[in-house]
């Protein structure tokens, strides 16, 4: 059966986080910056969470970027941080990325995105990278306060279109967010990303594809 709708993840699925990367990677002085800041990001989110509290995705950045600095002996104040990671604004959709949105569209599938990432962050990101236009929601975890993997942030993506999970799909590069989405029981197609992997003791996915463009052709 063919989705009612698509839910898109944005950053690492759609846009290319190099730009960021080498920011971080440029202020410590370290080409391992961005592997030990970006986890530790997701980390304190899921930390968050589960303690039942809510931090938006940018404090949370801002507090784990501090974290790790002192990893690489540095020190930013607050302002420095900010600029620093100001350009999560300024990314780049992969190349496949407009093309495969583009081949959806037309095909007349409903186009959701999805991200633990601010309201406002988000809507930059999607504006910069010239995306925003293919999608029929934009929608932040801000709107529930739980954030990705957890069940209760994908269930209300399905209720606020009225879709039963069976009939979404749930895209992304990130194995953490397959495993979510499919133990709350939607489908799943794994985005493979250089430097990405699935997670194997998760069921796997129902389409794996290597970006956005293939999407279309696995659902006819």
């Amino acid at each position: 059966m063919k989705p009612e709708i698509i839910i898109f993840d944005v950053n690492e699925t759609l846009l290319n986080l190099f730009p960021l990367k080498e920011e971080i990677n440029a202020a410590l002085e370290n080409e391992m910056g961005f592997e030990v800041w970006f986890p530790k990001l997701l980390h304190y989110s899921l930390v968050e969470t589960t303690t039942g509290n809510y931090k938006n995705f940018t404090e949370i950045a801002a507090a784990t970027f501090k974290m790790i600095a002192g990893k690489f002996d540095k020190s930013f104040t607050n302002s420095e941080i900010k600029n620093i990671l100001s350009e999560i604004t300024k990314l780049p959709p992969y190349p496949d990325v407009k093309p495969g949105l583009q081949q959806l569209k037309n095909s007349g599938y409903k186009l959701i995105a999805f991200s633990n990432g601010k309201p406002d962050v988000l809507k930059s990101q999607l504006e910069f990278a010239e995306i925003d236009s293919f999608f029929d929601g934009i929608h932040s975890v801000e709107e529930i306060e739980k954030y990705k993997p957890h069940p209760n942030s994908y269930q209300y993506i399905l209720s606020k279109y009225e879709t039963k999970a069976k009939n979404a799909l749930m895209v992304a590069a990130h194995a953490w967010d397959i495993l979510g989405a499919k133990r709350a029981n939607l489908k799943t197609c794994f985005i493979e990303r250089p430097g990405k992997s699935f997670y194997h003791l998760a069921k796997k996915p129902k389409i794996t594809v290597s970006g956005i463009d293939e999407i279309a052709e696995n659902l006819n």
